[in-house]
């Protein structure tokens, strides 16, 4: 998946929160690549968001009685928020298993999905938010508060079947055909051998075009013998 998070700033003056799109109004790479300085390895992005709409911060910080129009008042546009988004670098016990106690009506296995976010993935988590934490101070808020390291479920689910050279660590190869399985191919996300840090649709797409040039190129090698 992704180690994400987000970080909200309150400011003195109005910010319009309401105007621009959500995600990726401005974003930046700085932080993007490995950094040998750093107790940890890859990268995350941040990027610049509007404010919550006005039902979700009022979910977030306006608590029930009398001090919930205090609260929201407070801060409906007068909050800016950053996205953060790091790399999950791929584990062999996160992993998707066939659940053969839980069957369906066709008497099909359900799925156990085991994951955690390791080590390296935490640390990379506390440092982008303190960050996002230093990005929104140095632009004037008055006070910051982060959502810490997001649930794991949800948005882009990667890597379940991953490419590789190796059939004994890989489902697929390079061009997203499966080992094990003849002419079956694979070409989604869960090709993807790692997360990254970024949306991955281009990369999906990309790799889905590439795999359909091959499967193209290769069409007469599989044509039926008659």
């Amino acid at each position: 998946v992704h180690v994400q998070s987000f970080a909200s700033g309150l400011f003195d003056e109005p910010v319009d929160g309401w105007n621009g799109t959500w995600g990726g109004t401005v974003s930046t790479r700085q932080f993007y690549e490995t950094d040998p300085a750093r107790d940890y390895v890859r990268g995350f992005i941040m990027s610049g968001c509007r404010g919550w709409s006005p039902l979700n911060l009022a979910l977030q910080i306006a608590p029930w009685g009398s001090g919930h129009h205090k609260a929201f008042d407070e801060r409906i546009n007068h909050e800016v928020s950053v996205y953060m988004c790091g790399e999950d670098l791929p584990e062999a016990s996160n992993r998707v298993e066939l659940d053969w106690s839980q069957l369906d009506d066709f008497g099909m296995p359900g799925v156990l999905t085991h994951h955690e976010l390791n080590e390296n993935s935490r640390r990379l988590g506390r440092d982008m938010i303190a960050h996002a934490h230093q990005v929104l101070e140095a632009a004037g808020a008055q006070s910051v508060r982060d959502f810490g390291l997001a649930p794991i479920w949800g948005w882009h689910l990667l890597g379940t079947a991953r490419m590789g050279d190796d059939p004994q660590t890989s489902v697929a190869d390079r061009f997203n055909r499966a080992h094990d399985v003849p002419n079956l191919y694979i070409a989604d996300g869960s090709s993807m051998p790692t997360s990254a840090g970024v949306n991955p649709s281009a990369t999906i797409q990309a790799l889905a075009l590439r795999c359909a040039d091959h499967i193209w190129e290769r069409r007469h090698d599989w044509r039926s013998v008659e």
